[in-house]
């Protein structure tokens, strides 16, 4: 479905619950459960959701904030940075999307000075591989029709000495398979493919009642230390802020300082 199509549909679709306040808990591994690192997905405002990946109390964790444009079901913009201790958190990087050039431009601070990249992507609704597809578990929940296939576009952020650190990977496709039970909850399955994955896709998970991803396994990775990649559904919660900052609060009480 192009985008103008998309925004058309939605705006004829009954409106979906937005759901502010809850909190989706997801491992992303390798297939095999190697390399296991839990990603929150926060829904902090309709339009905004915050994402900590942690890999162990005390341990560096990534917080990365999005801005959702609901109406064409993408993201505007991603603030990159990491999590502090006392729930704080700072930016280093800014990721944005530049409508009328059909470009995704990032800068981000380092050691070593900024670095700045930008490339095309042509094929829109798009979603950031290494955002551990974040992104697509709040907007599908917006998709007027659940059951259908659909397409969206596969920018990647990888950081690797000697290279660029944004690349395009091409459009994905995914096709509605059948309806079926998967992890205890009733699921949309669908097969992901098409030029971005080649044929190193895989099923993708919905659940049918709300929409957000339930599980993925695909056979290519989205960060430089995996084989591929399998991202499953551990918890929904309804905690709204409070329980969130529990959560990030928790990673780093009583940690040494420094």
């Amino acid at each position: 479905m192009s985008l103008i199509l998309f925004a058309v549909a939605l705006a004829a679709a009954p409106a979906a619950p937005d759901h502010v306040g809850r909190l989706y808990s997801y491992v992303r591994s390798n297939s095999d459960g190697t390399e296991a690192e839990r990603i929150h997905v926060y829904r902090a405002a309709r339009e905004r959701i915050e994402v900590a990946k942690m890999r162990g109390r005390c341990r560096n964790a990534a917080f990365v904030t999005g801005e959702l444009d609901l109406t064409t079901g993408q993201a505007r913009r991603l603030h990159a940075g990491r999590l502090r201790p006392n729930a704080g958190h700072e930016n280093f990087g800014l990721l944005s999307f530049d409508p009328g050039r059909q470009r995704i431009d990032i800068a981000v601070t380092t050691p070593e000075g900024e670095i700045r990249d930008s490339v095309a992507v042509p094929d829109q609704p798009w979603h950031l591989y290494d955002y551990d597809l974040a992104s697509l578990t709040i907007t599908a929940q917006y998709r007027p029709d659940r059951r259908a296939n659909f397409s969206f576009g596969v920018p990647l952020v990888l950081v690797r000495p000697g290279n660029d650190i944004l690349s395009y990977l091409g459009r994905a496709d995914a096709r509605f398979v059948r309806s079926e039970r998967h992890n205890g909850r009733r699921a949309h399955r669908f097969e992901v493919g098409g030029p971005a994955f080649g044929a190193r896709g895989g099923p993708l998970w919905f659940d049918a009642a709300d929409g957000h991803i339930i599980e993925a396994r695909f056979g290519l990775p989205n960060h430089v230390e995996y084989r591929d990649f399998r991202l499953r559904l551990t918890r929904v919660s309804d905690g709204g802020p409070a329980a969130w900052r529990r959560l990030l609060t928790a990673h780093y009480a009583g940690c040494p300082a420094g």
